[in-house]
């Protein structure tokens, strides 16, 4: 039509009136059509932007089941999502297409949040019994895939870190100490003394520990004091030496009814009653923190954690030791001298501090202290923390 017009024009050509009228219909028409082919169509563009907002562990069982999704529709019509897919895949496979997971049995809480409008963003919750891992030993990364009406494609966002958008709201935000008596740990003391044979006084700096009373003491790699509650009850764990054959080679805190989260957890004892007949290289009691998904954190302590809590079995390890304490030098506990014993024979006692790092994203359903059953150690517990 513009071709003829511009034809006419250079022609200098007169026309008919009738002409004209057919040529300013012609013209409307097309220009009716230019506007319901190009500038409707982009005045009723939809264009979507999603993201992970949080996403939860809702029944604790250290697998994640629950997404917050926030969607904002950036077009100038509603749009009506019919699927939503998480993809997921650890950080250092990322650029390994083969290693992507696509989790699809995904679907939105509310059903009816499936529409969203032009402009406002939209908080929505999708749940899945395909379930996404996560753990401080890996970095994942996820994106979405969301499919809408009337879109032959479905968008999809880019990658980004999944492990910073867990939910930790109920991670102990203190710490919190555990009765050992009250959750079934059970108490002993060796050989022939008296029951309060670990009652001191004195101390260089942290002595006397005291029955029914909260001590704060420097654990390694921590900035602050970590307190320990003390019941004035000792867990003195099996040993074919003395009397400790008959303690149990197991004992453990069940929290399978209420299993929380902790980053770390914290250990007051470890010396060993009769630690002068420890052998180097043996083990003498391991840790076993088992989260709810099954998985476990494991450490096994032998003389880097234990030795013998009276000083004077230790006298003849090496001078840069410290004050006979033979696990203090390798770093991984922290000498707390308890000072001298009140009753016989008097002796100068120490024990120990000791903290583990936990995998914070999983619930820990089972503290597990397990003794090898063919040691002399007979490691101690004075108290338990976690936070």
């Amino acid at each position: 039509m513009l071709k003829i017009m511009k034809k006419i024009i250079r022609k200098r050509k007169a026309i008919s009136p009738v002409i004209a009228t057919i040529l300013l219909i012609a013209l409307t028409v097309s220009s009716i059509a230019l506007v319901y082919f190009v500038a409707i169509p982009y005045l009723n563009s939809t264009q979507i932007f999603a993201f992970v907002k949080n996403v939860r562990d809702t029944n604790k069982d250290s697998r994640y089941d629950e997404i917050k999704i926030i969607v904002t529709n950036g077009g100038t019509t509603n749009i009506e999502i019919t699927s939503i897919f998480i993809w997921s895949v650890p950080k250092g496979l990322l650029e390994d297409q083969d290693k992507w997971v696509r989790h699809e049995d995904w679907a939105l809480k509310n059903p009816s949040d499936n529409r969203v409008a032009p402009s406002s963003p939209k908080e929505m919750t999708v749940v899945g019994t395909d379930q996404i891992e996560l753990s401080i030993a890996e970095q994942t990364y996820y994106r979405l895939e969301i499919e809408y009406a009337g879109q032959k494609y479905a968008y999809v966002s880019n990658w980004k870190l999944l492990n910073k958008e867990a939910d930790l709201s109920d991670l102990l935000s203190d710490f919190k100490s555990f009765d050992l008596q009250t959750w079934a740990l059970e108490g002993a003391i060796d050989i022939h003394w008296p029951t309060n044979n670990y009652n001191t006084t004195g101390g260089s700096e942290f002595g006397p520990l005291l029955a029914n009373q909260t001590i704060y003491l420097p654990v390694i790699n921590e900035t602050t004091y970590v307190p320990f509650a003390i019941t004035g009850k000792v867990v003195i764990f099996h040993s074919i030496m003395g009397t400790l054959t008959d303690q149990p080679t197991i004992q453990q805190i069940n929290r399978t009814s209420n299993p929380f989260k902790a980053k770390r957890f914290f250990i007051l004892g470890l010396t060993g009653s009769w630690g002068d007949n420890f052998p180097v290289g043996a083990i003498s009691l391991t840790l076993n923190i088992t989260y709810t998904d099954g998985s476990s954190s494991i450490w096994e302590m032998g003389h880097d954690y234990i030795d013998d809590w009276w000083y004077s079995s230790n006298a003849d390890s090496p001078p840069d030791y410290i004050s006979g304490c033979i696990a203090s030098p390798h770093g991984l506990v922290t000498n707390i001298d308890l000072g001298t014993q009140v009753d016989t024979p008097h002796a100068h006692l120490h024990t120990h501090t000791a903290g583990f790092y936990l995998d914070y994203y999983k619930y820990i359903q089972f503290i597990t202290f397990v003794d090898p059953g063919n040691d002399e150690s007979g490691a101690h517990l004075l108290s338990i923390t976690a936070g």
